[in-house]
C-alpha cells in the first residue's frame, strides 16, 4: 500500500506543471510535465473516481496537460490532424470499447468462477479511458510539429537519462529499493529483478523491463542528437553515449540490449535509405504479426532454440509467452471482430479452482482479446500510420541534417511498438512519439525543410500561403489599367431611373 507522500505527490503535480508551463516554452513543458511524471510519481498509486478511470501517473498527467494547453497555450489546440486517416483512427479507437461493451452483454462462467455482463456503465468508463490515452497524442501534433521541439524532445529525453542514472547505479549497487524507501511499498516481484547475478535498477518506474527500456530511448536519442549535430557542436555527445550505453548494459535486460544492438548502429551510421526501410520493415513487422501468428507462420522452435544459447531461463521465458499467445489467439478467435469486453473475458480459467490459466503479456495479445481485430486496426494502424507516412514522403527530403533527426526519433517509435510485442510498456510517452512524428511527416509533405537552414529560423508550424519567389513574381508583374483607376473622392455612379 503506498504511504501518504505517494498521493501527496499525484495530487500536487498538476500544480508543477502549472509552473512548468508558466515558465517554459509550451513544447518544453509538455515534455518535463510528462517525461517527470513518469521518472518521479509513484507506480501502483491512484485516485480512484466514480465512473471516471482511475487517475495515476499516467493518466493524471495527461488531463492535466490538456486543461493548462487549453487555458494557457495561446496556439489553438486541433483535435483531429490533417490526416483523414489518422482522424478515423482516432474515432474508431475512443469508441472500440462501445462496441466491444454491447456485443458482450452477457455472463460467462468458468466453473466456479463467473464473469459478469458488460453494461453501458462500463461503455461509458472504457471510451473516457480511451480518450485520455489519446491526449499525449493530441498535444504532441498540435505543440511538437516544429524543428526545434523536435530538438528538444531529444535533448530532454537524454538529460533525464543523464539524472536518472545516478539512482539506477545505486539500485545496481544495493537492489532495488528506492520506491520502497520513498513511497513505502514495492510494485512488483521483487525476484523478477534478478537477472545474471545482480539486480535490474527499477527506481520510480514500477519494473526493471520499464527503467531498462527508458535508458534505452535516452541511449538512442543521443545517438540521434550526435548524429544530427553540427561538428562544432559544444556538447560532448560521444560522452554521453557511452555513459548512458554502459548503464544500459548493467541494467542485464537481454532484449533491450538486442535492440540497442540493432538499432543504435543504424542511427549512427546508416544512411536514410536503409533508415527508411528499417522504418518499414518495424511497422510492417508490427502489423503482420498477429495474422502470421494466428496462420503458425512465425518459427517459433527456431527463435526459442536461439534463446537458449544466450541463457536457459531467458528460452524457458519465450517458450511460455508463445505458447500463451496461441491459446489466447484460440480464445479470442471466437469473437474476432469485437472481441470480449473487460473484466478479464478475454483470459482462460480453471474449472475447478476459477484462477487464471494464462499470462497476458504481450499487448497485441490483450487488445485482440478485449477489443477484437477492430480495436487491433485502430489502435496499432493509429500508432504504425506515422512511420507509414514518413517512408512514403522519403524522397521529399533534401540530404540535410534535420532527416536523420526525424529518421531517429521514427526509429525509436518503432522499437516502442515492436516491443508491444512481447511486452505490454505502452504509454504516455508511446502516444507522444507518434503524434510528434505525424506532424512531421505533415511538415515533410509542405516542403518544411526548403525554408531555412538555421533551426531558429524554421519554428513555424505552417509554410507561407505564397512561396517569396512567386510572392516576388506577383510584386512586379503590372495589373492592367483598369485595375489601376480609381473613382474620384465624393464621386458616386448613376443610375438609370
Amino acid at each position: 500500500m503506498p504511504n501518504t507522500l505517494a498521493f501527496i505527490m499525484l495530487f500536487i503535480w498538476p500544480l508543477i506543471m502549472a509552473v512548468l508551463f508558466k515558465k517554459l516554452s509550451p513544447d518544453r513543458a509538455l515534455i518535463w510535465s510528462f517525461l517527470g511524471a513518469f521518472m518521479l510519481l509513484p507506480t501502483g498509486a491512484y485516485f480512484d473516481l466514480p465512473l471516471v478511470p482511475t487517475l495515476d501517473k499516467y493518466t493524471l498527467p495527461s488531463v492535466a496537460a490538456l486543461v493548462l494547453s487549453l487555458t494557457m497555450v495561446k496556439q489553438k489546440i486541433r483535435f483531429f490532424p490533417e490526416s483523414k486517416l489518422a482522424s478515423v483512427l482516432m474515432v474508431g479507437y475512443v469508441f472500440s470499447p462501445f462496441f466491444s461493451v454491447m456485443s458482450n452483454p452477457e455472463p460467462v462462467f468458468w466453473g466456479v468462477r463467473v464473469l459478469p455482463g458488460l453494461t453501458i456503465y462500463d461503455a461509458i468508463s472504457e471510451v473516457m479511458k480511451h480518450g485520455i490515452a489519446l491526449i499525449p497524442f493530441i498535444l504532441s501534433f498540435n505543440l511538437l510539429a516544429t524543428r526545434k521541439a523536435r530538438h528538444t524532445f531529444l535533448t530532454v529525453y537524454m538529460l533525464a537519462g543523464l539524472f536518472y542514472s545516478i539512482p539506477m547505479l545505486a539500485e545496481i549497487r544495493l537492489s532495488p529499493q528506492i520506491n520502497y524507501w520513498v513511497y513505502g511499498m514495492f510494485p512488483e516481484l521483487f525476484g523478477q529483478q534478478i537477472r545474471f547475478g545482480g539486480f535490474r535498477p527499477v527506481v520510480f518506474m514500477g519494473h526493471g523491463l520499464v527503467t531498462a527500456f527508458f535508458m534505452l530511448m535516452a541511449v538512442m536519442s543521443t545517438a540521434t542528437l550526435w548524429r544530427g549535430s553540427n561538428p562544432d557542436e559544444p556538447f560532448p555527445y560521444p560522452a554521453a553515449f557511452a555513459w548512458l550505453a554502459l548503464i544500459l548494459i548493467l541494467c542485464k535486460t537481454v532484449g533491450v540490449v538486442l535492440f540497442a544492438v540493432m538499432f543504435v548502429p543504424i542511427i549512427l551510421f546508416a544512411g536514410t535509405r536503409i533508415k527508411g526501410w528499417a522504418i518499414m520493415v518495424c511497422a510492417t513487422f508490427l502489423i503482420s504479426y498477429p495474422v502470421l501468428r494466428s496462420m503458425d507462420a512465425v518459427p517459433v522452435d527456431e527463435m526459442v532454440d536461439y534463446a537458449a544459447l544466450i541463457q536457459a531461463e531467458r528460452a524457458q521465458s519465450l517458450e511460455f509467452r508463445f505458447d500463451n499467445e496461441k491459446i489466447l489467439l484460440d480464445h479470442a478467435a471466437r469473437k474476432p471482430v469485437f472481441g470480449w469486453g473487460y473484466w478479464g473475458r478475454n483470459r482462460l480459467y480453471d474449472l475447478e479452482t476459477g484462477q487464471s490459466t494464462v499470462t497476458t503479456d504481450g499487448h497485441w495479445i490483450i487488445v485482440i482479446g478485449m477489443l477484437g481485430w477492430t480495436g487491433y486496426i485502430c489502435v496499432f494502424g493509429l500508432l504504425t500510420l506515422p512511420l507509414f507516412k514518413l517512408w512514403f514522403l522519403r524522397k521529399r527530403w533534401p540530404a540535410d541534417r534535420e532527416v536523420h533527426i526525424i529518421y531517429g526519433i521514427a526509429l525509436m517509435l518503432g522499437v516502442n511498438l515492436i516491443d508491444l510485442i512481447p511486452n505490454s510498456t505502452i504509454n504516455h510517452l508511446t502516444w507522444t512519439l507518434a503524434g510528434l512524428l505525424l506532424a512531421s511527416s505533415t511538415v515533410a509533405a509542405r516542403a518544411e525543410f526548403q525554408t531555412a537552414a538555421d533551426p531558429s529560423e524554421n519554428d513555424v508550424k505552417d509554410p507561407p500561403e505564397t512561396p517569396p519567389a512567386a510572392a516576388l513574381h506577383q510584386r512586379h508583374v503590372r495589373k492592367p489599367r483598369s485595375a489601376e483607376r480609381k473613382a474620384p473622392v465624393g464621386r458616386t455612379s448613376r443610375t438609370k431611373r
